[in-house]
């Protein structure tokens, strides 16, 4: 018998598969991994602290803003010349003064002032007298008040300045009015004014005008 070759008899190796080191093939356990959701506790918090940010700067803004105390001012002040006539013999007088007095209030509550009397002084002496009726000047804006004061010769009558002024032709006079009264914020802030105001004049007579130089100041309490 013919022999074969010994590698003819030798059985051949059997292929040789490949294992990868990672399998990579989705497993059913494997899948998105699910997102933690905040805690209930974390947003009550938050919201709590966004409505405490919100109250405080509520707060700051009325308190530094609008309860802040504003100064009422004066923003006219002067006398006026409305009527004359006068005779020296016998001594007659009639004279006819305006007084004009302008209120700004920049608070964010309207001021209101008391009744009171403007009052005309002839050489510290009660000369004449007018009425004033109480008002308000509105939140944040201005106001102009006038009037009118009747001066006779009765009232002055018996100064020994009146006929020597009457022929010299000048005749001075002062006025004096004061106002009191008060800006209420919420029911609650009350801001209390004074306004004075005065008024050096003189009246020429030969020429029938008047020159005037007034002054105002405002006390805040």
């Amino acid at each position: 018998m013919q022999t074969q070759p010994d590698d003819m008899l030798k059985p051949s190796a059997p292929p040789i598969t490949m294992v990868p080191l990672y399998d990579y093939a989705p497993t059913a356990t494997t899948g998105p991994i699910p997102k933690k959701k905040p805690k209930p506790c974390l947003k009550v918090i938050c919201c709590i602290l966004l409505i405490i940010i919100v109250l405080i700067t509520v707060f700051l803004f009325f308190t530094l803003y609008l309860f802040k105390k504003r100064e009422v001012q004066i923003t006219a002040n002067n006398a006026s010349l409305e009527d004359l006539s006068f005779t020296i013999t016998p001594i007659t007088l009639n004279l006819v003064l305006g007084i004009t007095i302008g209120i700004k209030n920049p608070n964010y509550a309207g001021f209101n002032y008391e009744s009171t009397n403007t009052t005309i002084l002839y050489h510290g002496h009660q000369a004449g007298v007018s009425p004033m009726q109480a008002g308000t000047v509105k939140a944040r804006s201005s106001k102009t008040i006038h009037n009118t004061i009747y001066i006779m010769a009765t009232t002055i009558i018996n100064s020994p300045f009146l006929l020597p002024e009457m022929i010299a032709g000048k005749l001075p006079l002062s006025s004096i009015t004061s106002m009191v009264g008060k800006v209420v914020l919420f029911n609650n802030i009350k801001i209390h004014a004074t306004v004075d105001t005065s008024c050096d004049i003189v009246v020429d007579l030969q020429s029938r005008t008047m020159t005037s130089s007034c002054n105002g100041k405002v006390k805040i309490s």
